[in-house]
């Protein structure tokens, strides 16, 4: 009687190395890899800090080769770089707030000289004058201006003989006609600028 074929071995136990998918780094692999990002952060940083550097100073750099730096002397050189650049910044952020700042101003100021109203005299004869004032169509909108330069004229002497106003455009044109006295337009024109500005 034949005796039936003896079971294979059993296969050796699993032991998994370092480099295996599923086992976990040793140690020396897990500092080599922190060093490896390190070297790259600190490469990077050098990159940073010397593209943000003046031209002659790169230029000297590159004359010269790049000077060997130890690492905390490397962390200095980027921390003056970013504080040199934090102070660039504030200046600039100053100088364009006094910049927006003259430029409202500028512009107050033009729209202020804009307002003032002009003011003509052409003398008619036998003490008729016709008063021209022209000025932003904006205080014509209700005639409350107009009724005031009318009064101004009356209430410094000025007998009115008629009166309108028009708007073309953007203009306002107050037309007054009216008499005066001998050498007294002269207070009847202050008397209606001071009405126009709303200092009377």
């Amino acid at each position: 009687m034949e005796m039936p074929p003896p079971p294979p071995p059993p296969p050796p136990p699993f032991c998994g190395s370092a480099g295996s998918g599923g086992g976990k780094p040793d140690r020396k692999t897990v500092e080599r890899n922190r060093r490896n990002q390190m070297n790259a952060l600190y490469s990077r940083l050098d990159t940073l800090v010397r593209s943000g550097s003046s031209p002659s100073s790169a230029a000297a750099v590159v004359r010269r080769g790049a000077p060997a730096m130890t690492r905390p002397e490397r962390l200095e050189e980027a921390a003056a770089y970013i504080r040199q650049t934090t102070e660039r910044v504030e200046r600039l952020k100053e100088r364009k707030r006094e910049l927006t700042a003259a430029r409202a101003s500028s512009s107050s100021l033009s729209s202020a000289v804009a307002a003032v109203p002009e003011v003509e005299v052409q003398h008619l004869g036998s003490g008729l004058h016709a008063i021209l004032v022209t000025g932003s169509a904006a205080p014509a909108s209700d005639g409350a201006s107009f009724h005031r330069a009318v009064r101004a004229v009356e209430e410094a002497g000025g007998e009115v003989q008629n009166a309108h106003f028009s708007v073309v455009g953007a203009r306002a044109i107050y037309t007054i006609h009216t008499l005066v006295v001998e050498g007294g337009i002269e207070r009847v024109v202050q008397r209606l600028k001071a009405g126009l500005r709303g200092d009377v």
